[in-house]
């Protein structure tokens, strides 16, 4: 029997996060069924035993090594059934009924190609991740203008779709080629397909009654690789889907974010920080070219220009929201 939804929780060493996880997305309240498919990036930690013992019902995929959260994810996709394709962190808690309130703004709101749940964050207390390490992130840029608590509305536009928990239709990935660049390994992958599906001319909400726990840093990867992967990703983004001119102008902002910020901040823990965000801006310049014929293939499929992205961003920190809004835009 065929099913309309598929769930794939991507999981690396993640043994620690899968109890919850599993144990409420298998309790959704919801009367049609689904497929419940955990992508196992090569773990050491027991994983795949543990839930083939503990949740038989799941289907594991066993990838051959590491891949990281963008391939790992595709490679899950081809193993997924259903119209409706759901990734799901595996450090999160979905709450009650997360699931039905997906699945009925998917039935409901065909306009939106992509719907997430409303995160609720938790904390992880880890010493090593808890330096704050402000890379030019989704945050800065993608994070919608929205306060949930007091929004009346059941979908909630955004520009940004958080990987960490959101609905995909399968005949979507159509339009956009692909879910995730895979050479991006970790961080800002959300980020990208966010861009792309709204200059495509796509749709992106989140959905008020659909909540879900999101334990933040689950993860657990270093500050220093964080940032790296964080700040790389971010410019290799807006280089490969953004016109030439807007994008220069970002770049220098973000040399002068990273210089300010390494003469602002003496603590050893944001050495790291600046060390990584030195490294993704090398990063970057090492590996652009290789998205020259993408970014001029993109650029001749884009529906909306760069100025509908800008005059909707929410800005974190007085020299960027002058610099973007005033400078780029005029605005």
């Amino acid at each position: 029997m065929s099913t309309r939804v598929s769930i794939i929780v991507l999981n690396w060493n993640g043994k620690t996060w899968l109890e919850k996880c599993l144990s409420s997305i298998l309790n959704p309240k919801i009367s049609e069924s689904f497929e419940l498919l955990l992508v196992d990036n090569n773990s050491s930690d027991d994983s795949i035993s543990y839930v083939q013992h503990r949740f038989p019902q799941v289907k594991v995929v066993k990838l051959d090594k590491n891949y990281g959260f963008p391939e790992g994810n595709n490679r899950g996709l081809k193993h997924a059934q259903g119209e409706y394709l759901i990734l799901v962190n595996m450090d999160t808690e979905a709450d009650d009924g997360w699931l039905m309130k997906l699945v009925q703004a998917a039935d409901e709101y065909k306009d939106y190609q992509i719907l997430c749940s409303i995160q609720l964050p938790r904390i992880v207390r880890n010493p090593v991740k808890d330096s704050r390490c402000p890379y030019m992130n989704v945050n800065a840029f993608a994070r919608p203008m929205l306060n949930f608590s007091i929004s009346e509305l059941p979908i909630i536009d955004s520009l940004f779709a958080s990987g960490g928990c959101f609905l995909i239709r399968k005949a979507w990935l159509d339009n956009i080629g692909y879910l995730f660049d895979p050479y991006y390994f970790f961080g800002a992958e959300d980020l990208e397909l966010s861009l792309r599906t709204i200059l495509i001319g796509g749709q992106i909400g989140y959905v008020r009654d659909s909540r879900i726990a999101h334990y933040v840093g689950g993860a657990n990867f270093s500050s220093q690789r964080t940032s790296y992967f964080g700040t790389r990703n971010v410019l290799l983004t807006y280089y490969k889907l953004f016109e030439q001119e807007n994008f220069i102008k970002i770049f220098l902002v973000q040399i002068v974010y990273v210089l300010a910020f390494l003469f602002a901040r003496r603590k050893q823990r944001d050495r790291a920080c600046v060390i990584g965000m030195a490294k993704g801006i090398a990063g970057f310049l090492s590996s652009f070219y290789l998205y020259r014929n993408y970014q001029k293939a993109f650029a001749k499929s884009k529906k909306r220009n760069d100025s509908y992205v800008f005059k909707r961003l929410t800005i974190r920190g007085r020299l960027e929201k002058i610099i973007l809004k005033k400078v780029i835009y005029k605005c």
